[in-house]
């Protein structure tokens, strides 16, 4: 008699969200996972109607499940929807149920919230810091992107070494190089950028460093014609960054775009003489790699995961000098051999990366949760 398929519940509620980290690594994982296994049910689960989760294979049933109010739903309503549906396995990101009838793997991004608890809104940090601990606890196995957030993990929570597995991440298959002219053209229409520019993306947050590469941008900026374009959603503590910016007197060189969907972030990539980011901690630092798959050169931080993201193929700085992050931009926006040097490494590296392999190594521990 062959055996029930496994059933996997996955929490997919982050695909309708803006984009960040977490809606990134729902959407492709379970794309991955959709691709390279038909074998498991896979039950992705949201609290409204959405297509992201519809992905029209006969192994992958979206769930909605919609709950007044939200916050009962992770401790409340999906754990007991799982005993309905019979899962084998739940896979949650960051906070998990308190009680679940099957086993609950959760993906744990970074723990910049232990490391920088200051870099936080004091809600944020109090609830992440209660939560948190109870939740790698109770994980049957804790997932993360690379061996600096799984070395996080293991100093600030005393796990198991082998209940924190590495299962790296990758940049979407939509960042991949064009041609500079065509993303030059898509960018001056649709956000009336018409100077060369330096590039960085993320929310508008402490912990992206920004107000530093402002600082960093305005020793050069009189030497160079280029803007700086900050792309990014409005985070908490942006006062600082806008404070920056007037400090330096640079309103009219650096250009703030807001939120920008997906189809657009390959061409402001593409077009960009440099992509920088120069953040105090990444528990892996999609951006980056996000800019190397299109091409472009990387000026990255020398700290946490970025290191190991980037490799060779980017220039990296301390994050807390405004002189060596300025040095670095002038190198570079003055070498053209070694931007293409970096671009070329950047390529390179990026290949290096499938959300498929992270798909398999996600569906081995699975398998051996529910084993």
């Amino acid at each position: 008699m062959r055996p029930s398929p496994l059933r996997v519940a996955i929490d997919c509620r982050t695909v309708a969200a803006p984009k960040t980290g977490d809606r990134t690594y729902a959407l492709n994982l379970t794309r991955a996972l959709a691709r390279i296994d038909r074998e498991t049910l896979y039950l992705l689960y949201t609290a409204e109607p959405t297509p992201y989760t519809r992905l029209e294979v006969p192994n992958v049933e979206p769930v909605v499940l919609p709950v007044d109010p939200p916050w009962i739903w992770t401790p409340f309503a999906f754990p007991e929807d799982l005993a309905r549906a019979h899962a084998s396995v739940a896979h949650v990101q960051y906070i998990t149920p308190l009680r679940a009838p099957c086993p609950v793997i959760t993906t744990i991004h970074d723990v910049a919230f232990r490391r920088f608890p200051r870099l936080f809104p004091l809600k944020h940090a109090v609830l992440l810091n209660t939560l948190i601990p109870i939740a790698v606890r109770r994980a049957a196995r804790v997932l993360t992107g690379s061996e600096a957030t799984r070395r996080d993990l293991l100093q600030f929570y005393h796990l198991a070494e082998e209940r924190v597995v590495v299962t790296p991440y990758a940049a979407d298959p939509i960042y991949r190089p064009m041609d500079r002219d065509l993303a030059r053209a898509r960018v001056a229409q649709a956000f009336g950028i018409k100077r060369p520019y330096v590039l960085s993306v993320g929310v508008l947050q402490p912990r992206k460093n920004l107000p530093r590469l402002v600082r960093a941008f305005a020793c050069l900026a009189r030497e160079f014609p280029h803007q700086l374009v900050l792309v990014g959603k409005e985070g908490w503590a942006s006062a600082e960054l806008r404070r920056a910016v007037a400090e330096t007197r640079l309103e009219a060189r650096v250009t703030f775009t807001g939120y920008v969907a997906d189809p657009d972030l390959p061409a402001l990539y593409a077009a960009a003489d440099l992509f920088a980011y120069p953040s105090l901690y990444e528990g892996f630092g999609l951006p980056p790699l996000e800019a190397m798959a299109c091409g472009t050169p990387v000026v990255t931080s020398n700290v946490s995961s970025l290191p190991e993201v980037t490799g060779d193929a980017a220039r990296w700085v301390d994050p807390h000098s405004v002189a060596e992050i300025a040095a670095a931009l002038r190198d570079l926006l003055e070498d053209k051999a070694e931007r293409q040097r970096l671009s070329a490494a950047g390529l390179v590296r990026a290949r290096r990366f499938s959300w498929d392999e992270t798909a398999r190594r996600t569906l081995a521990v699975y398998r051996e949760v529910a084993g």
